[in-house]
C-alpha cells in the first residue's frame, strides 16, 4: 500500500444564492492575483533598473501585500482566507518557474478568458454530509457522486478542495490522501514508440489505434457556427451554448476514459516501461505537424503513464530525443541515414525487413534497458546499497 495525493471530482448543484457567492469568490481570486502582480511588476522594474536581474519575494511579502489589499477593498473579506493565500502561492510558483527558465512572465487574468476556479484549504472546515458538502464563507452545496467516491471522502483526509465551472457545469475537486495497493510484479518490459499514423507501438508488435472523435470534432464546429449567427446572451444563444458545451465535454469526456484504460493496462502489465523523450513544444511550432498532434494529445498520453507508474510501483524512463531509434536496425545496429517517411525498410546490412514504428519501439526498448543498467551500476560502484540491480538478461535482445 502506498499513500498518495488523488484527485477526486464530483459535480456541484448550486442554488441562486450560492452561485453568487462561487462568482464573488471566482472574482476575488482573479482580483487578488492582478493587484498582486501589478504591485511585483512595479518593484521587479525598480530593482532591474538598478541591475538587480531577479527579485525573489518570499511568503512574508505577499502576505503583507494581500492585507493591504484587504484593508483598501473590503469585499475581499467575503472570502475565506486561505483562498486568497492560495492565490500568492499560485503566484510565488509562477514567478519561480519564471526565473527557472521553464515558463514566460506571470500574466494578468481575463474574466472572459482564465479558467474560473479557487481553492480552499481544509483546516478543519470542510464537512461532507451524506448529500451536502459544508464550504467556509460558502455554505451548503448539494452534491452528486457514486456511493463509493460518497464513502470515500468520509474517511479519508482531505488537504483542500477546488470549485471551479466547466462548460457551464460546477465542480468541486477534493485533494485527498489515500492508500492506493501497487501493482503485481509481473517481470515484463516494454519499449514504446508514440507516432502519429497510431498512437502508440509497442515492442512485442501491438499497435495501440488513434481514438476517432471526429464525429464530436464536426458537431463542435456545427454549433460554433451556429453561436456565432445569434444574438450574444439572447436566449436561442444560452440553449445553443449548452449542445455547444455538451459536444465539448463529451470529447475530453471519450479522450480521457481511453487515456486512462490505455495507460492503466500498460502499467499494470509492465515492470519497466521506456519511452522516447519527444519534444512535443517544439513539433507544435511545425504547421505540418501541429494540426495532427492537437489531435493525438502525446502530452496527455505520456503524463498519465509517469504518475501511474510512480503511484502503482513501476518504473518508466525516457530516452534521449537524440537517440535514432527508426533509422537503426535493431538486428544488427546499421545506420540507415538515408531513410526519410517509408513506413518499411530492407537493412542494406542484414536484409531484415523492418516496420519502422515497431523497429523503433524495439530500439528504445534496448536503449532505455541499456540506460538503466548504466545508471544501476554507477550508483552500485559509489556504495548506494538502496538500489536494487537489473537482471542482466535484461539487455538481450
Amino acid at each position: 500500500m502506498k499513500c498518495v495525493n488523488q484527485g477526486l471530482k464530483v459535480r456541484l448543484y448550486p442554488d441562486e444564492d450560492m452561485v453568487v457567492k462561487i462568482n464573488q469568490n471566482i472574482g476575488n481570486s482573479r482580483f487578488t492575483w492582478n493587484k498582486l502582480l501589478e504591485y511585483y511588476k512595479e518593484t521587479y522594474k525598480l530593482f532591474k533598473f538598478h541591475g538587480y536581474s531577479k527579485l525573489k519575494c518570499n511568503m512574508t511579502t505577499f502576505n503583507a501585500m494581500l492585507n493591504m489589499l484587504k484593508k483598501e477593498h473590503d469585499f475581499l473579506y467575503l472570502s475565506e482566507s486561505s483562498t486568497l493565500q492560495q492565490v500568492y502561492r499560485d503566484l510565488i510558483h509562477a514567478y519561480n518557474k519564471f526565473f527557472n527558465g521553464e515558463s514566460d512572465y506571470p500574466r494578468f487574468k481575463s474574466k472572459k478568458h482564465d479558467k474560473k476556479a479557487f481553492r480552499i484549504q481544509n483546516n478543519g472546515n470542510i464537512k461532507i454530509k451524506p448529500h451536502t458538502i459544508i464550504l467556509p464563507k460558502l455554505g451548503g452545496v448539494y452534491y452528486r457522486t457514486s456511493k463509493k467516491y460518497r464513502e470515500k471522502l468520509k474517511k479519508v483526509k482531505i488537504n483542500n478542495v477546488t470549485i471551479k465551472i466547466e462548460n457551464g457545469k460546477y465542480y468541486a475537486v477534493f485533494n485527498i490522501e489515500t492508500e492506493i495497493p501497487e501493482f503485481p510484479k509481473t517481470k515484463q518490459f516494454v519499449g514504446i514508440d508514440l507516432g502519429m499514423r497510431t498512437l502508440a507501438t509497442l515492442d512485442n508488435g501491438l499497435k495501440i489505434a488513434n481514438l476517432d472523435v471526429t464525429y464530436e470534432e464536426n458537431m463542435i464546429k456545427k454549433y460554433q457556427k451556429r453561436l456565432s449567427r445569434k444574438k450574444h446572451n439572447s436566449n436561442r444563444y444560452k440553449k445553443t451554448l449548452k449542445t455547444y458545451w455538451k459536444w465539448i465535454d463529451q470529447k475530453k469526456n471519450k479522450i480521457n476514459d481511453y487515456y486512462h484504460k490505455t495507460t492503466t493496462k500498460i502499467v499494470e502489465k509492465y515492470d519497466i516501461i521506456i519511452l522516447e523523450d519527444l519534444n512535443i513544444k517544439g513539433m507544435f511550432q511545425n504547421p505540418r505537424y501541429s494540426p495532427k498532434l492537437q489531435k493525438i494529445a502525446w502530452k496527455k498520453f505520456v503524463e498519465m503513464l509517469k504518475y501511474k507508474a510512480e503511484i502503482y510501483g513501476k518504473t518508466l524512463r525516457q530516452i534521449s530525443r537524440w537517440y535514432p531509434s527508426s533509422k537503426t536496425c535493431n538486428n544488427c545496429g546499421y545506420y540507415n541515414k538515408d531513410l526519410k517517411y517509408e513506413t518499411e525498410w530492407k537493412c542494406p546490412q542484414c536484409q531484415k525487413i523492418h516496420d519502422r514504428d515497431i523497429n523503433a519501439a524495439k530500439n528504445i526498448l534496448k536503449q532505455g534497458l541499456t540506460d538503466l543498467i548504466n545508471e544501476t551500476m554507477n550508483l552500485w560502484s559509489r556504495g548506494d546499497s538502496t538500489v536494487i540491480l537489473l537482471s542482466w538478461e535484461s539487455i538481450s535482445p
